[in-house]
């Protein structure tokens, strides 16, 4: 069973600012998150369970996401790109 993946108005000014060599890496981040979303570590370690995450993907990014496991959805926040 696959999730759906949401991409935020913001998240799309991101995912349309990266480099062209880290769209790649991005769309195997993407596959991650249909498939397997509670991959990704918490956003506040002290809630391991919470369904605030982040997964790095590429060499210089990290994505930012909402797991809404009830709709069998993933909301994509922010995409972070640090080069």
């Amino acid at each position: 069973m696959s999730y759906e993946i949401d991409i935020d108005l913001r998240a799309q000014d991101d995912i349309a600012a990266l480099p062209a060599t880290a769209l790649p890496a991005l769309a195997e981040a993407m596959t991650v998150l249909e498939l397997a979303p509670w991959t990704g570590r918490p956003i506040n370690p002290d809630n391991p369970d919470g369904a605030v995450r982040t997964l790095a993907f590429g060499s210089a990014g990290m994505l930012t996401y909402l797991v809404l496991d009830d709709e069998q959805r993933v909301d994509v926040l922010t995409v972070t790109w640090a080069s």
